[in-house]
């Protein structure tokens, strides 16, 4: 009996803690832009420039679309939060392609703006190893 208690006690936090995204308190639906993508070579140079794009965050849909269209599953997210530090908390998304979003929020208490602000990052094959985009997200309204 004890056993079942603990295993129950054991599924339950695990549960809490995918259910405590902050993001989904403004939404489950986010559209992220950004006006710029640092790519970086094999010659290991890394250079900017302006390209403008959008990526959608579809946590209901468990997905992340880019700015192309294409569809890339959520392998797993979760909510990171350091004591001491002056942001709330951060929230990390892994894609099954191996990309990764990062986001913590413009106002960790939420009372100014329900915006978020990070990167995605995109390994690549090939002569550009790795693509970055600042993004700004915002929950649809």
């Amino acid at each position: 009996m004890r056993r079942l208690i603990a295993i129950g006690l054991l599924l339950a936090a695990g549960s809490s803690n995918a259910a405590d995204n902050p993001m989904w308190r403004s939404g489950l639906i986010w559209r992220c832009t950004f006006a710029s993508v640092v790519q970086c070579e094999r010659s290991t140079d890394c250079t900017a420039s302006s390209q403008t794009g959008e990526v959608s965050i579809e946590y209901g849909d468990n997905r992340v679309v880019d700015q192309t269209g294409k569809q890339s599953p959520i392998k797993r997210h979760y909510v990171q939060t350091v004591a001491g530090s002056p942001i709330g908390s951060e929230v990390k998304i892994e894609l099954a392609t191996n990309e990764v979003i990062w986001l913590s929020p413009a106002d960790a208490a939420g009372t100014f703006s329900d915006k978020w602000i990070g990167a995605m990052l995109s390994p690549k094959a090939g002569v550009i190893l790795e693509e970055l985009r600042p993004l700004i997200c915002s929950p649809e309204k």
